[in-house]
């Protein structure tokens, strides 16, 4: 008897996530449409903040306390690129099948951030408490197929939010729906990012199949 032949395919997701100053974004972003890219790179340093990056303590201490501890070299460091792991959802893992074959025609197009703070799970189907005002609602993101490990093994979503108001950003999300509701593909939580008007957080969303 034959025995069937089983290909172990995996996903893997990772968020990168950087904050501006929204002034000197804007004129970097100037910088890069006008060709000046040394100029850009410059102000766009100068416009980067330090973000707090959790490690494994970090995530157990948000898991099982739900405490945002932020204790250099001890929780995790400062940084001004955060990156981290993420949770494919179990609907996730169907999306994604869905679309192998067709099932579904509605892509993933959607980031999403929010300020919940309990920490992720596969059963998740929406954030905790999704932003939908001052510049923190969510849209479509700039969807690429980048290379990782092999060719376009790798699908990148890339979306700024220019905030008019004050938040705690501790969540973000990947949705079918670029306004509200719909599916959610994965979901991540982080030691929060303060964000005040005027400030821009770019976040960067990577799924690999593996």
């Amino acid at each position: 008897m034959n025995k069937p032949i089983i290909n172990k395919l995996g996903l893997h997701g990772v968020v990168e996530r950087r904050l501006f100053d929204g002034q000197l974004f804007a004129q970097a972003k100037a910088a890069f449409i006008a060709g000046n890219i040394v100029e850009g790179e410059k102000l766009l340093e100068l416009a980067s903040r330090p973000m707090f990056r959790g490690n494994s303590i970090w995530k157990v201490l948000n898991r099982h306390f739900g405490v945002d501890l932020k204790l250099p070299f001890i929780t995790g460091l400062w940084t001004k690129n955060a990156i981290a792991d993420n949770l494919i959802t179990t609907k996730g893992k169907e999306m994604v099948a869905d679309q192998l074959g067709g099932t579904t025609t509605a892509p993933v197009t959607a980031v999403a951030i929010g300020t919940g703070a309990v920490a992720a799970a596969a059963a998740d189907t929406t954030l905790g408490a999704e932003i939908t005002t001052l510049g923190g609602q969510r849209g479509a993101a700039t969807v690429t197929n980048i290379t990782t490990t092999t060719t376009n093994d790798t699908e990148q979503w890339v979306r700024s939010f220019t905030f008019t108001g004050t938040f705690a950003v501790t969540e973000e999300g990947l949705f079918d729906n670029n306004a509200s509701g719909g599916n959610l593909l994965a979901r991540q939580v982080f030691s929060a990012v303060n964000v005040a008007s005027g400030d821009v957080l770019q976040i960067t969303h990577k799924v690999q199949v593996t």
